[in-house]
């Protein structure tokens, strides 16, 4: 398989308006990735007791899985989402359920060596098979890139360690650009020889090649018509489904751009017609 996604796909539970829809960055990376073209291999473990919701969304929009390693005994990966008046979106909470005592099979593993492109979204669930992996040298083929998110299960020391095993290191840099610790990590992206690429919201995105100096791509700042859930995962996909294609960072950066903008129009982390049913229906309300 060309395009290979890994990561936990759980249940979104939002707050305030008080349902449950298919979510976590991975599957809104493969649902993203599907769309335009990329038609990605996403594995991940769902839950039996209430994975029908998520498998429901991957039939419907026609992602491809491991059907006989994608279900476990037990509970989805569970996660809640606040949403401010002003769009503002709050992700806390995560209950890993069948997450918890993670490994992945003998197919799986052969599936990730394999690939050509892999793209992993770097959580507590997965690390310790991730660094399995990178131990054992499995990871040498793929063109490989990783989700670390907002940092939250990393400090300096261990994404320096993970980024050796990383081609493509996307970081949501939350904090302020003369922070220290941003500048440990763009000093281990070069170290590593990879390619840092650190969003940082409306302030732009911060492009930290393995050879010069980092630089700010500015971005043209958008109202959130919706909720800022989700721009990190369009900005992402999009970036990957040209990067992908061309190897041409340009192209790359101004397509991801293009998807985080329009992520801002969407009161979920994908537009409603994704959803199709789910999108507040009874049928998933906890």
């Amino acid at each position: 398989m060309s395009n290979v996604l890994w990561g936990v796909a759980c249940l979104d539970y939002y707050t305030k308006a008080d349902y449950l829809l298919p979510g976590c960055g991975i599957l809104h990376n493969a649902y993203h990735l599907q769309q335009l073209g990329a038609a990605p291999l996403l594995l991940t473990r769902l839950g039996r007791d209430d994975g029908a919701v998520i498998e429901h969304f991957l039939t419907r929009h026609h992602i491809a899985v491991h059907a006989d390693c994608l279900w476990a005994p037990g509970a989805c990966a569970r996660i809640e989402v606040t949403v401010d008046a002003d769009g503002a979106a709050h992700v806390h909470d995560f209950t890993p359920g069948v997450w918890s005592d993670y490994r992945l099979s003998a197919h799986e593993t052969q599936t990730l060596a394999a690939a050509r492109h892999l793209h992993i979204v770097l959580t507590a669930p997965v690390l310790g098979e991730f660094r399995r992996l990178c131990a054992q040298d499995a990871l040498k083929q793929p063109l490989v890139s990783a989700d670390f998110l907002a940092l939250y299960d990393f400090d300096a020391a261990s994404f320096a360690e993970a980024v050796l095993c990383i081609d493509i290191a996307f970081v949501g840099w939350q904090g302020a650009l003369d922070d220290p610790l941003l500048h440990t990590l763009m000093r281990a992206t070069q170290t590593a020889g990879a390619l840092g690429i650190f969003t940082l919201g409306e302030r732009g995105v911060l492009v930290c090649e393995p050879a010069g100096e980092p630089r700010l791509e500015r971005v043209e700042p958008v109202p959130v018509v919706g909720s800022t859930n989700g721009c990190g995962d369009a900005f992402i996909s999009y970036f990957l489904a040209e990067y992908w294609r061309s190897r041409n960072l340009t192209r790359a950066l101004a397509q991801g751009k293009r998807g985080g903008a329009l992520a801002t129009r969407w009161r979920h982390a994908l537009p409603d017609r994704a959803y199709g049913r789910s999108a507040g229906a009874a049928a998933y309300l906890p």
